[in-house]
This record gives structure tokens, C-alpha cells and sequence, in this order.
């Protein structure tokens, strides 16, 4: 019987380790390899001219990428697709299916990265579109989105909007805070801003209330924005 030697010994303990960190990589490869090989196309769910084929097969390479790894950037895609699919639905029931199934998809990609501001704010969206407001849900994913992600930019308007429909279920500090988000944002995205305010009733009420205490040369120049015709 021969003996390995003992020079050789480490030798052949770091290959096996190298093998083992090799075998390990493969299935996150291959993920990643799946998801990058359809970006370009995913990148245009939202065109309109994108036919449902595209969808469809979007939908079949990221759940094979999840078949490897089930990472938060697949769930949130497979979340992204079912909206389109939910804005493209031609009947009310059709519509809620495909918004319960982006919910369950940004529920799963949340277990995964749990500090990601931007899925809690669209996962608080589908649950505005499926009875989260009157069950609670949405108020809780509102807060998680506020939580991780207080002051960015990109995300702020749509943060306000979704606080505005829950108005009722915040506490006074709760709207203080989305108040100061108002004013501290005009800074930002006064336009988007103004867009998010002529939306209705409420929208003037709580942007105009919040505007109240800007500077009066910002709060005048909110006013007048507002009341522009389109």
C-alpha cells in the first residue's frame, strides 16, 4: 500500500478545496449568466410594443436562473414581469392575478435581501391594487420602504403618493415625517412633485398642508404650479 507523502499532502488538499469552491460557483454562474443574457431585453418590458411572447420567455429564463440560485434580483424581475402582464390584463380578475402574483414574487425576493427600499415600495403598490389598504398590509410594506430607503430621490414622490392614500392609518408622526418628505423633495422634483399634487382632492390637501411651512417664495411658487392648466 503506498502513503501519500506528506509533501504532497497539501498539494492535494487545496485542489480538492479549489474543486469544491469550483463546484459551488457553478450554479450561481449560471444564474447570473441567465439573467445577464436577457437584461437587454427586460430593460423594455415596459415599451408597449413588446410582445407577450417576450414576456413569456422572460418569465421562463429567470425562473430557470432561480432553478440554480433564488437570488432578490430574480424574484424582483419575475415581480417586475407580472406587473406588465397586470397593466396588459384585459379583465378585472386576470388584472388582481397578476398583482397578487408580483406580490408573492417581491414577498419572496424581501426574505432574501430584506433592506431593499425600492421592492418594499413596489410590493406596497400591488397590495394598494389587491386590498392591502384595508387589511393593513400596504401600510406595513410602507413603512419598511420608508425604514430602509428615508431619503431617496428616484423613490420619494411614489413614497408620498403611497402615504397619501394610506393617510388615515399613519400616526401623527408618521405624517409629520412624509410632511417634511414633501417639502425637503420640492427641493428635488418639483415638478413630479406638482404632477403628484393635481392628482385629486386629497393630493392637494396634504401637499398644499405640507407646503404651508416651506419658505414663502417656494410655497408661492408651489401654488402657482398647481394651478397651471396642464
Amino acid at each position: 500500500m503506498r502513503f501519500i507523502s506528506k509533501r504532497r499532502l497539501p498539494a492535494i488538499i487545496g485542489l480538492l478545496a479549489g474543486t469544491g469552491l469550483l463546484v459551488l460557483a457553478i450554479p450561481h454562474t449560471m444564474a447570473s449568466m441567465l439573467l445577464a443574457l436577457s437584461t437587454r431585453r427586460y430593460e423594455h418590458i415596459s415599451n408597449p410594443d413588446t410582445p407577450d411572447a417576450t414576456l413569456d420567455d422572460l418569465d421562463t429564463t429567470t425562473r430557470r436562473a432561480i432553478d440554480w440560485v433564488a437570488t432578490s434580483a430574480a424574484w424582483t424581475r419575475i415581480g417586475y414581469i407580472e406587473l406588465e402582464r397586470a397593466k396588459r390584463a384585459t379583465t378585472d380578475r386576470e388584472q388582481t392575478d397578476h398583482y397578487l402574483k408580483a406580490d408573492k414574487a417581491f414577498t419572496t425576493a424581501l426574505t432574501i435581501s430584506p433592506m431593499d427600499t425600492y421592492t418594499w415600495a413596489r410590493l406596497t403598490y400591488t397590495r394598494l391594487k389587491t386590498g392591502g389598504a384595508a387589511d393593513g398590509t400596504a401600510v406595513e410594506s410602507l413603512r419598511m420602504s420608508l425604514l430602509t430607503g428615508p431619503y431617496e430621490r428616484s423613490l420619494a414622490v411614489n413614497q408620498i403618493s403611497y402615504a397619501i392614500d394610506l393617510w388615515p392609518q399613519l400616526s401623527e408622526n408618521e405624517k409629520h415625517d412624509i410632511e417634511a418628505k414633501i417639502r425637503w423633495i420640492d427641493t428635488l422634483e418639483h415638478r413630479n412633485l406638482v404632477s403628484l399634487a393635481k392628482k385629486n382632492v386629497t393630493t392637494i390637501r396634504v401637499t398644499v398642508g405640507a407646503m404651508v411651512t416651506a419658505p414663502p417664495n417656494r410655497f408661492s411658487r408651489f401654488i402657482k404650479d398647481i394651478n397651471k392648466k396642464n
